[in-house]
């Protein structure tokens, strides 16, 4: 018979707004059981319990494992603040990941605003300096030891997938304009989490910046265009020529690969 002041285990639940599984699985592990039980093994709570019940909940929308609650419950204060000094370090950790997640999220947004531009235009622009991070030499790397190289260089600088960093690579400029078909990269890089940590320093300045939408083997098209276009303009070229992707693709649909390629202009 049910006691007066006193709550079934179908009424605790929709009090409180959790399923009644919930409520047997709690008394299962100890964590929480009913006042007393009476016949056909019904479960009855008190009033008072509600109280209990709704400090367990509070502790678990912290996210506080049911082990640590169960050993908050039955501790001390020292008990309790330890274990949400130690929530506190999760949640930091959660949203210094949550930033991360959101800096690559607004980068990618920042590149698709660049890939919707004019493709196969050459715009002068204004850039600051940038700071880079620097793969070892490329130079007589066949194309699988430079993806291998490539992928390993960003698991040992980074915690990020390739796709997810800002990467890219470089190819001097006195190879190119007697080549522009030449192929052969002089580094892949990363960006730099600071300056002190850098390698190398993209220079602040004026750049000529080219978007190009086509697979890599059509890439020597949009170097010729910056190539003529400095040239028809008197406009004497500097350092490297800076490429990234700003929409990767897999490898069956490349026709959709953006690129742009950037390179700076002396004394402009």
């Amino acid at each position: 018979m049910k006691k007066k002041n006193s709550l079934r285990i179908a009424e605790l639940a929709e009090l409180v707004d959790i399923n009644k599984r919930t409520l047997h699985y709690y008394d299962e592990i100890g964590l929480f059981s009913p006042e007393f039980k009476g016949e056909n093994d019904y479960r009855y709570y008190t009033l008072k319990q509600v109280f209990d019940l709704s400090l367990i909940l509070s502790l678990k929308e912290l996210n506080m494992p049911l082990a640590e609650i169960k050993k908050v419950l039955s501790g001390d204060l020292y008990d309790f603040k330890l274990s949400l000094q130690n929530r506190l370090n999760d949640v930091d950790r959660k949203l210094e990941e949550l930033e991360r997640i959101r800096h690559t999220i607004d980068r990618k947004l920042h590149y698709i605003s660049i890939a919707e531009r004019p493709h196969m235009e050459v715009e002068l622009i204004s850039c600051t300096a940038d700071h880079l991070l620097l793969s070892h030499p490329m130079e007589n790397r066949s194309p699988t030891d430079w993806i291998m190289d490539a992928i390993a260089f960003v698991h040992d600088k980074d915690l990020h997938f390739l796709a997810n960093n800002e990467y890219g690579t470089l190819i001097d400029v006195d190879k190119k304009l007697e080549n522009p078909f030449a192929e052969q990269y002089d580094y892949f890089y990363i960006k730099a989490a600071s300056s002190e940590s850098a390698t190398h320093t993209k220079p602040a300045g004026s750049y000529l910046r080219i978007v190009f939408q086509g697979p890599e083997e059509e890439l020597h098209q949009p170097y010729q265009k910056l190539i003529d276009f400095s040239r028809q303009h008197t406009l004497p070229l500097d350092g490297y020529f800076y490429e990234r992707a700003l929409h990767d693709t897999v490898h069956d649909n490349q026709t959709n690969l953006i690129t742009e390629i950037q390179v700076r202009v002396k004394n402009v």
